[in-house]
């Protein structure tokens, strides 16, 4: 099976990039490894995230021959041009988010509720509040989704009789008025 189309992707994109103007450089792969070596032994995202924790520490390759930064269950993968603490943040979240949600994670798409919420909160326990708060405006602006979506109650039969009434009500006004 394939994953989901990924129709969160620009968004989240557009939504972040005012919080990654604000996140340091870092100048090479072992001051990423050191920060992602941080962030996972931090007391907070252990907290947070249990059931990833007896896992090791996620693999920082250098990201030669890519021409994007990546994340999967294994490590990240950072090209020059990403190494900073924001994107840092963001290809982690996928490890975290793969390795959190496991085999009901393989099939959604990758910039989905499920990472955008691993993403947040990241963001919060290492950069603290007003990062967070920057980053979420930027994501309610576009239209971003951060949690999950709320379950729907099931109607009962009268309540489901009444509603087909007035739709059919509606559709009977609808198509005379068409006609007319």
């Amino acid at each position: 099976m394939t994953r989901q189309r990924d129709t969160q992707r620009k968004r989240l994109y557009a939504a972040e990039a005012i919080y990654l103007g604000t996140t340091k450089q870092l100048d090479d792969i072992f001051e990423v490894q050191k920060l992602v070596t941080k962030v996972w032994k931090s007391k907070r995202v252990q907290a947070a995230f249990p059931a990833m924790m007896p896992n090791s520490v996620p693999y920082v390759g250098d990201g030669r021959g890519r021409r994007n930064a990546g994340g999967d269950r294994r490590g990240i993968y950072m090209p020059i041009w990403s190494r900073s603490e924001g994107i840092v943040l963001h290809e982690l979240a996928h490890t975290m988010a793969e390795r959190v949600f496991g085999s009901s994670y393989e099939h959604k798409s990758w910039h989905g509720w499920e990472f955008c919420s691993v993403y947040l909160k990241l963001v919060l326990y290492i950069h603290g509040r007003d990062s967070h708060d920057l980053l979420k405006k930027g994501m309610k602006l576009h239209r971003v989704r951060f949690t999950a979506p709320r379950k729907r109650k099931p109607l009962d039969p009268e309540t489901r009789a009444a509603l087909i009434a007035r739709l059919s009500v509606y559709n009977g006004t609808a198509a005379t008025e068409a006609a007319a």
